[in-house]
């Protein structure tokens, strides 16, 4: 091994306290899920600043999934191909197809729902779907007390897109509601490869349903992968105001004030075609919307 570099320390705890513990005694380890996406970053080995590794693949209780009625509990070390099985029969199609989307098979059956959602700065298509799902996180802190609290995944991310938890706690459990009525919906797209090509994705997703001729409940999440995630209790009042049919003078005002929210949230170096992408992919969205309603 060249001079200054060294291989990391794996622990291998049994249980989430022993990975507490083991955080604990070594503050510089971090949390070790599928690897997916940390194994692909350039020069990630041989790296003389390699950081010690706390894998969490042998704690049985995080590979867990859960149905009851109300909603469907996953361990952070469920892969997303193992939730997907799971969710095959209680998904709606679009949420399905939107899981399903993601990567390759094989990208599906090695990454998992912790490691997809908790990397620092980067944010992928799960963090966007079960956000605008109002999916529930359940994190434990790492401290002697290892106090746990359920916080919405949406919570867990700044408006830049960081990951707000990365050495202060450990996510162990996801919450998807699956109590939704038949009157939701639930739309999803993605726009390039968040894996491949951030600088340029863009990852939309809205549920809402319609209510005497206008838009009710809506939750809208936008995320710009490498600069930018967006949900807003604003512009979700806003979409509340839609009535059917919608204007084209509407969706404009609408479309500007998104433009307008994502220049404030975004990092510094975010090209603006971005936004721009994002705004017009709400803008066919809300069309699709209307179509909809006046077919009827």
């Amino acid at each position: 091994m060249p001079e200054g570099l060294r291989s990391p320390t794996v622990f291998t705890p049994k249980t989430v306290s022993e990975a507490i513990s083991n955080k604990l005694k070594n503050s510089d380890a971090r949390f070790w899920a599928g690897g997916t996406y940390i194994m692909s970053r350039p020069n990630f080995y041989p790296n003389p600043n390699q950081r010690d590794i706390i894998a969490l693949s042998g704690i049985q209780d995080l590979s867990r999934i859960y149905h009851a009625d109300r909603y469907l509990e996953a361990g952070a070390m469920v892969t997303i191909q193992q939730l997907l099985t799971m969710g095959s029969f209680i998904f709606s199609k679009e949420l399905y197809n939107a899981i399903n989307s993601i990567g390759s098979s094989v990208i599906r059956n090695q990454a998992t729902l912790g490691g997809s959602l908790c990397t620092s700065d980067m944010r992928f298509t799960m963090s966007c779907v079960l956000s605008t799902l109002n999916a529930q996180a359940e994190i434990r802190m790492v401290s002697r007390a290892a106090s746990s609290r359920w916080i919405p995944v949406s919570k867990l991310y700044d408006r830049k897109g960081n990951f707000l938890f990365a050495d202060n706690a450990l996510l162990t459990k996801i919450r998807i509601p699956t109590d939704a009525t038949s009157q939701n919906i639930f739309i999803s797209r993605t726009l390039d490869s968040p894996m491949l090509n951030p600088s340029e994705a863009v990852l939309f997703g809205l549920q809402y349903s319609i209510q005497q001729g206008s838009i009710a409940t809506p939750s809208l999440c936008i995320a710009l992968p490498s600069s930018c995630f967006y949900m807003s209790q604003d512009f979700d009042n806003l979409l509340s105001t839609i009535s059917f049919p919608i204007t084209a003078d509407k969706i404009q005002k609408i479309s500007r004030r998104l433009a307008s929210d994502l220049r404030v949230s975004v990092r510094q170096n975010t090209d603006q075609l971005q936004i721009e992408r994002a705004v017009r992919l709400l803008e066919q969205v809300l069309n699709e919307i209307n179509m909809n309603y006046l077919a009827g």
